[in-house]
């Protein structure tokens, strides 16, 4: 989508911090209750760290198929058969891991990072605006700091192999989300747009936003935010965004503010009960991953286009986007954004 410059004064980022906006201790606050204990059903073989990375082992498939096509019609999916097990990271590449390959590479830095450093309190959170050249050149550069180890970014039915497990679950915990939103708490796995939401509406419901879009049919008004999105029991946004008319959540100046500071993503393995089979934490949400395999995407501006597959949601996308099956998200390997980062996989010599 296009956006266009703001006529109305943007926030500062003083004001965005006092909004709770640019860090995880802010907006897992009171609207987001996280359960506290790791879910007892993962059945990770094995765990090893190599070149500063925790990784899991994940078992081959030679007989698997994609739960759903690119479409995301159920029982329609391709096979691709996982022929070797392999090792994925445990957790998404953090901020401060990324900045130590940056410190010994000429790539530039994130465009939400301040020059060479990442934002205040998001070391642990998962690094963004990272392209797939840039995660490529992050895996030679692991691969060269551990001898046995071949780092690389993971092919789409790997990742689903290990973000579904033997029991080919929906989420990676299991086939119901377990989401729920009550007296303005959300109890969830997983940060997706619901966190967002519900943290604006608990602490910040009556703050202005201003829709920003000058396509917009409502550009330049301003109304709370809380007359702007709503959470329903079960975890549902409404208000998030209409394409139709450039309004909702997302076309404000607020919204623009957040994905600015590296949006709403959260320290990661922050989610414990979201942990996979494998022992693989936020295969659903905080952000989309890259994939080595090219696919015609179907969804987004992308759709039509030959892309490399981004899977697992964000904490922008819908909870429909964040289970293990849903497909058709593509990005532009050349390119780097605000919902994108990186999980390695890696094979041991």
């Amino acid at each position: 989508m296009t956006r266009t410059p703001m006529r109305q004064p943007r926030f500062s980022r003083r004001k965005l911090l006092a909004l709770g906006g640019a860090g995880a201790a802010g907006l897992l606050g009171t609207a987001l209750v996280l359960r506290a204990s790791a879910s007892s059903s993962s059945e990770a073989s094995a765990i090893t760290t190599a070149a500063g990375q925790t990784l899991v082992e994940v078992p081959a498939d030679p007989s698997f198929v994609f739960a759903a096509d690119l479409s995301n019609n159920h029982g329609a999916g391709e096979a691709s058969a996982v022929d070797s097990p392999y090792w994925l990271g445990a957790y998404e590449v953090s901020n401060a891991q990324y900045k130590s390959f940056l410190d010994e590479s000429s790539r530039s830095a994130p465009s939400y990072w301040d020059g060479a450093d990442y934002p205040s309190g998001k070391g642990e959170h998962p690094v963004l605006h990272v392209s797939l050249e840039d995660a490529e050149a992050y895996c030679d550069w692991l691969t060269g700091q551990a001898d046995g180890w071949t780092f690389r970014i993971p092919t789409e039915a790997e990742w689903e192999n290990a973000a579904r497990g033997p029991e080919a679950y929906t989420y990676p915990w299991g086939n119901a989300a377990g989401t729920t939103y009550t007296s303005g708490a959300l109890t969830s796995n997983y940060n997706y747009n619901a966190v967002c939401a519900a943290y604006y509406l608990a602490n910040h419901g009556s703050t202005e936003a201003t829709y920003n879009n000058e396509n917009s049919t409502r550009y330049g008004e301003s109304e709370p935010i809380s007359d702007i999105i709503a959470v329903t029991s079960t975890g549902g946004v409404t208000g998030w965004i209409d394409h139709s008319t450039w309004t909702g959540f997302v076309y404000t100046d607020v919204f623009d503010e957040l994905t600015a500071s590296g949006g709403n993503t959260s320290a990661v393995g922050a989610y414990p009960d979201g942990v996979s089979s494998y022992g693989a934490y936020d295969m659903a949400g905080n952000c989309f991953e890259w994939t080595s395999s090219i696919i015609t995407a179907t969804n987004g501006a992308e759709a039509g286009q030959e892309v490399n597959a981004v899977r697992g949601g964000s904490w922008y996308a819908t909870g429909r986007s964040c289970t293990t099956s849903y497909r058709g998200e593509g990005r532009d390997g050349s390119g780097g954004y605000p919902t994108v980062g990186i999980r390695v996989a890696a094979d041991q010599s």
